[in-house]
């Protein structure tokens, strides 16, 4: 995505869309900053990839018809009678944020788009319907077990990096969506995961990697440990930064009582550790000895991302002192 004009003009009238819809006190106006966001987007994913036309055809289709049964069931919500606009609205904005069982999109779109449409689309183009989610009164609680087993087992069987990043995003969706009456816990937990997100797909534009076999042809040792602090921390390893948003959320669901639910979110946090540590493993273990008397020659980027994962135990004393 080359930075001229345009795709300046798209990214400000983007942003201003999000804005728009998590500031106003209205529905109407609410979706007319997610129709702003939407047509905004769509230019800036079009690219010189191949499957970029495809991916920014289905993104519109997607969300243009969750915009009908979002508008639909505004409409039903004015009406007079004993309408359940509820689940009409509910299933709009799932479609939107990409969750079980309304994921498939998320698929077939991140694989045609490069890294920075990915990162806007699975975490900034998401405020907006997440924010929109925590208005509604229905419980989540199936749609948070859906969400958390489809991301976690059926991102086992990927060997493409970007769908094995859309299935974590599902994941993560399904612990955003837990802590979702509770505005700071949530917007903490996105703004986490946007920013390790964002380190791991600048390690994968730098590498060239697009599936996971590719991971062993790194070869700069700097770059394997970042790679592999990165992703330990996209799967919550302790005490890397990664873990503290879960210890979050998990403390918070203690409180609640919600037990069952919070034992199957973190079996399937196991899963997902599991796919992230085959990565770090065909990326560490490797030519490895080869290079490993320049492992004390860090570059910036490398100890940027060290020291952003090790304040871990500094945040989640502060996250006690709000909890």
């Amino acid at each position: 995505m080359k930075m001229n004009s345009s795709m300046m003009l798209f990214t400000t009238t983007m942003l201003m869309g999000i804005l728009m819809s998590i500031s106003s006190n209205n529905w109407i106006m609410m979706w007319c900053g997610l129709e702003i966001s939407l047509i905004s987007i769509i230019p800036l994913m079009v690219s010189k990839l191949v499957a970029s036309s495809e991916s920014t055809m289905k993104y519109f289709i997607m969300q243009s018809v969750s915009s009908t049964m979002l508008m639909l069931s505004m409409l039903v919500m004015v009406m007079s009678g004993d309408y359940n606009y509820n689940y009409l609205m509910m299933t709009a904005l799932l479609i939107k944020m990409g969750v079980a069982p309304f994921h498939n999109w998320v698929l077939t779109v991140v694989e045609g788009l490069d890294l920075i449409m990915i990162y806007m689309i699975l975490t900034i183009n998401k405020i907006a319907p997440i924010t929109l989610m925590s208005y509604t009164t229905k419980s989540l609680m199936l749609i948070i077990l859906l969400t958390v087993i489809t991301g976690s087992l059926l991102g086992l069987n990927q060997n493409s990096v970007k769908k094995m990043i859309g299935y974590s995003s599902i994941f993560n969706m399904g612990f955003v969506m837990s802590v979702l009456k509770y505005n700071w816990m949530w917007i903490m937990y996105m703004f986490m995961y946007s920013m390790l997100l964002m380190m791991l797909l600048m390690l994968l534009h730098k590498n060239k990697i697009l599936l996971m076999n590719q991971m062993t042809f790194i070869e700069l040792l700097t770059n394997k440990l970042s790679m592999w602090m990165v992703l330990l921390s996209m799967g919550g390893l302790p005490p890397l930064i990664g873990f503290s948003i879960k210890y979050m959320v998990m403390l918070y669901m203690i409180s609640m009582k919600m037990l069952a639910t919070m034992a199957m979110m973190l079996m399937t946090s196991l899963i997902i550790m599991f796919f992230y540590l085959r990565m770090t493993f065909l990326g560490t273990m490797n030519y490895s000895m080869i290079v490993m008397t320049k492992m004390f020659q860090l570059n910036e980027m490398s100890m940027l991302i060290l020291l952003i994962n090790l304040i871990t135990l500094p945040s989640i004393m502060m996250m006690k002192m709000f909890t």
